[in-house]
């Protein structure tokens, strides 16, 4: 039997159609979907990926860590896995404090963009970051471990303010994010 296809975003229009494989085992459980499913790697929203089909499962197990260690764990396995994953790289490179250039080849449009949120909020300009966050959420809709590194490096800054409201907004299919992350107190 054929994978039934999707209509969610391969890069957040809703024109494109997918093959939407979601991993439902949360982080840690180390279980990656078997490299001879069909179809494209995808990440956690059907977004289809430059990698492969098991650094992607890595990729969303990332998306869905509670906390940064669990994110570090996940994406170190899917640079592992798959060593020219530039998204990966991108996000393991600032979650861990030791960027990388390394980022060569093709990438989605979603994926350029979210790694010049990344790159640049690394780089330590972080209200640009928060600029090219909300536009980059605006055409995806969702993107946990960009808000999580924009956020982070903002609270690093002692910035704590001015991306409540992103926050606030996102759906719901991340609600550790925002269990972790309450907005400013009322």
């Amino acid at each position: 039997m054929a994978p039934q296809h999707n209509l969610r975003a391969a890069s957040g229009h809703m024109r494109n159609l997918t093959i939407m494989h979601r991993d439902l085992e949360g982080p840690n459980t180390g279980r990656v979907r078997s490299a001879s499913v069909a179809g494209p790697a995808v990440d956690d929203h059907g977004r289809v990926v430059t990698a492969n089909i098991q650094a992607a499962a890595f990729y969303r197990q990332a998306q869905q860590a509670a906390d940064a260690s669990n994110a570090v764990t996940a994406l170190r396995h899917a640079v592992t896995t798959d060593p020219a994953f530039g998204l990966a790289i991108a996000d393991l490179g600032a979650l861990t404090g030791v960027p990388s250039d390394a980022i060569s080849g093709r990438q989605m449009n979603w994926e350029r963009h979210h790694i010049e949120v990344v790159r640049t909020a690394t780089a330590g300009n972080l209200g640009r970051a928060a600029d090219l966050l909300r536009e980059h959420l605006a055409g995806i809709g969702c993107d946990p471990l960009a808000l999580r590194i924009v956020t982070e490096f903002r609270r690093r800054s002692g910035q704590r303010d001015g991306l409540d409201d992103l926050i606030d907004r996102l759906p719901t299919c991340h609600p550790v994010f925002r269990e972790n992350h309450p907005g400013p107190p009322s």
